[in-house]
């Protein structure tokens, strides 16, 4: 009994692994040899990876279209068949950015607006992975451009404005995508765009009627220190005069981070302030850095800095990740305005990345957590998970080692490195094997 158990777990694998690889020959040979009698289907669906995908999933996810052909046109697996995450293939497909077998799915009748937990549909995964022509299909099969629109998630033309898939928004936005679509906090298209992507794509949204006043991007452009952006939204006709959230101006902002080109620039645009007594460029820099401003910005800061933590945390715990991720960028703004960056925020921050996929920016504000907090393991563990997703096992090992000698009894931190360290074997196993 027992080895009868060992050789049905064995097969299991061995056909998730032949899923994954593309090996459909032998995944017909390991079917065969668990099909003794009827329900081979059943006995399939059974079978599921670590996070809950099944066989078939896994090959959708893997673009692995011969074997989803083997699947649905041979032994009649249902095409919409859904995970334990609430997957169907062809979301798991326009996921993993395999075109060819999202197209194949849909021809055999996959619901192409059907969505993951966190409203994700294909439309939205083709606008993320840069796919123009996969993303006009969509469309031309009636799929409506701003699709499954909610607060959290956002229309597909959000997302590709996010990962600045320029080809993309330009379809979208032929399409005549919303262009104004706001998230939690007002992420719109443009928020994205000007805190991280090209100009190209902030160019498009402008063009496309995009409203130059909303979320502040002004702010945003400052912060992200790029005059070219700032011209571009001021002749759009964005309000230097529009003071944000906490009160400030543009100008006050610039000038609270020292930015002083960008004082320069925007100093003959801004109406006079009247608290500021002598209207001049060394005026107003006078007046933001005296105690008085100060003064009248502590109370106001550190109860929004409150408030903003807990709506990360909140936002974090729906799994609304890019919520998260703004109210942490917001968090941080207002302790850097008085004096004390944190290095929690950074840390939590960098957590929002790795849920969204962005290893490199999860690495950057990993490191700010470390550089604030040099005997924190929590930064090093950060690091780690950031250079994992990276595919960078060495360094991911010694980021945890550090982690470790700081706490060697960090279970979570052990467990990581041996991830790690077992990653970086098969690595080099695989180099010294091709």
């Amino acid at each position: 009994m027992a080895s009868s158990a060992f050789s049905e777990k064995k097969k299991a694998k061995e056909l998730l692994e032949a899923a994954s690889s593309g090996n459909l020959r032998f995944l017909k040979e390991i079917v065969n040899e668990l099909n003794e009698g009827n329900g081979i289907v059943d006995k399939i669906k059974g079978i599921k990876d670590a996070s809950g995908d099944s066989v078939f999933h896994v090959a959708a996810a893997h673009g692995r279209t011969a074997i989803c052909q083997y699947f649905v046109d041979e032994l009649g697996f249902p095409v919409d068949f859904i995970s334990e995450r609430g997957e169907t293939p062809l979301l798991c497909a326009a996921m993993g950015g395999n075109p060819a077998t999202t197209r194949y799915l849909i021809s055999r009748g996959a619901n192409p607006i059907v969505s993951d937990k966190a409203g994700l549909t294909p439309l939205h995964c083709a606008a993320m992975n840069g796919q123009p022509g996969l993303v006009k299909f969509l469309l031309s099969l009636g799929v409506p451009v701003d699709v499954n629109f909610n607060h959290a998630t956002g229309t597909p033309l959000n997302i590709a404005a996010l990962r600045g898939q320029a080809s993309t928004m330009e379809v979208l936005l032929d399409h005549h995508a919303n262009v104004n679509a706001a998230t939690s906090n007002e992420y719109t298209p443009l928020f994205a765009s000007i805190c991280f992507g090209p100009l190209e794509c902030i160019k498009l949204l402008i063009k496309a009627g995009a409203d130059v006043n909303l979320g502040c991007p002004l702010e945003l452009a400052i912060n992200r220190e790029s005059i070219e952006i700032i011209k571009w939204l001021l002749e759009a006709g964005a309000d230097p005069n529009i003071r944000n959230e906490y009160g400030w101006l543009p100008l006050e902002v610039a000038v609270m981070g020292s930015k002083w080109d960008i004082v320069e620039m925007l100093f003959p645009l801004t109406s006079p302030v009247p608290e500021v007594h002598d209207w001049s460029v060394q005026g107003i820099i006078q007046y933001v850095k005296s105690n008085a401003f100060m003064e009248k910005n502590e109370e106001f800061l550190e109860k929004n800095l409150a408030d903003l933590k807990v709506k990360g945390a909140d936002s974090f715990r729906k799994k609304e990740y890019m919520a998260a991720n703004i109210f942490y960028g917001k968090a941080m703004k207002m302790a850097s305005a008085r004096g004390s960056d944190d290095a929690v925020l950074f840390s939590n921050r960098s957590l929002c990345w790795l849920r969204m996929g962005e290893g490199y920016r999860a690495w950057e504000d990993a490191l700010m957590a470390k550089r604030l907090r040099p005997e924190w393991p929590k930064a090093y563990y950060r690091i780690g998970a950031a250079l994992m997703l990276l595919e960078d096992y060495e360094q991911a090992s010694r980021a945890f080692e550090d982690g470790l000698s700081l706490d060697p009894t960090n279970i979570e931190i052990k467990k990581a490195h041996r991830e790690a360290v077992d990653c970086l074997r098969k690595s080099h196993f695989g180099e010294t094997n091709q």
